[in-house]
């Protein structure tokens, strides 16, 4: 991006409109409606702001207010969850994100983790140096989520149970089975905690693995009760599934139809 530069008295006027509207990203149709203007005009303002240094563009036709003391490409985003919001709605802030707005764990994450129904290109992309993991799902999962407000703009998070589920679905996101096992221990110690809730969440997330999974990691790590497999059992498919997606599943437990790595076999077996 270029250094900061003058601009004319009219453009001036105009983006000290836009910015006066304190919002967190900028494109041609917002700029439009504010200045009562055509959307090829204001792609114009847009351009010339951009190549004066006084807005950044993140991506094509996507922009963010340029801070004063800030003058470089590698600027921070101030609100990067606004930025996932604005840019891949429908969708919502899930994963370690979520993990960490929920304060599940004491790790800190710096990627944005947002679960997005568009279509994407690419899963990593870095706005600003801001690193955005993204994750393509199906219009049917757009549930268990909360509104949280950042400077005027609704924001949509997975709530503590559909982030479980979310995690259980695909444990890949967030590293495999042992970090997932981690993170439920958190929420399950945690206020959130609803087992009721993680099965309808589960029925709704329309992947039987998901239980497949919580059920083995529960007998597992000694922690689930009669009642609790009661519910699971009759949920699971009929055909294997792999437990952990991220490493070698050579054993095979039928109770739970599950493919397993060796290092929880191990474990599973003491159990007994």
């Amino acid at each position: 991006m270029s250094e900061l530069k003058g601009i004319g008295k009219k453009y001036r006027k105009r983006l000290s409109l836009v910015l006066s509207k304190k919002m967190a990203i900028i494109d041609a149709k917002s700029v439009a409606k504010i200045l009562n203007t055509t959307i090829n005009e204001s792609r114009r303002f847009l351009y010339r702001w951009n190549q004066s240094g006084w807005v950044n563009r993140l991506k094509r036709g996507i922009y963010v207010p340029q801070p004063i003391d800030l003058v470089t490409e590698n600027s921070t985003l101030e609100d990067p969850l606004i930025i996932a919001e604005k840019i891949y709605s429908p969708g919502y802030v899930g994963g370690f994100s979520a993990i960490k707005h929920w304060d599940l764990s004491e790790q800190i994450f710096e990627t944005i983790c947002y679960y997005t129904t568009k279509k994407i290109k690419h899963k990593e992309v870095v706005l600003g140096n801001t690193k955005f993991q993204l994750k393509n799902i199906s219009n049917y999962k757009l549930f268990g989520t909360k509104t949280i407000w950042l400077q005027n703009t609704k924001v949509k998070i997975s709530d503590p149970s559909k982030t479980i589920i979310d995690l259980l679905d695909d444990p890949i996101t967030v590293g495999g089975m042992t970090i997932v096992f981690d993170l439920f221990q958190e929420y399950q110690n945690s206020e959130f905690y609803d087992f009721n809730l993680l099965v309808e969440y589960g029925k709704k997330n329309k992947n039987m693995t998901v239980f497949k999974r919580l059920g083995f990691m529960l007998e597992t790590r000694k922690i689930i009760t009669p009642e609790q497999e009661a519910t699971l059992l009759p949920l699971i498919s009929k055909g294997l599934s792999l437990f952990d997606p991220g490493i070698r599943c050579l054993n095979i437990t039928k109770k739970w139809n599950l493919k397993i790595p060796s290092s929880w076999k191990k474990e599973y077996d003491r159990k007994k």
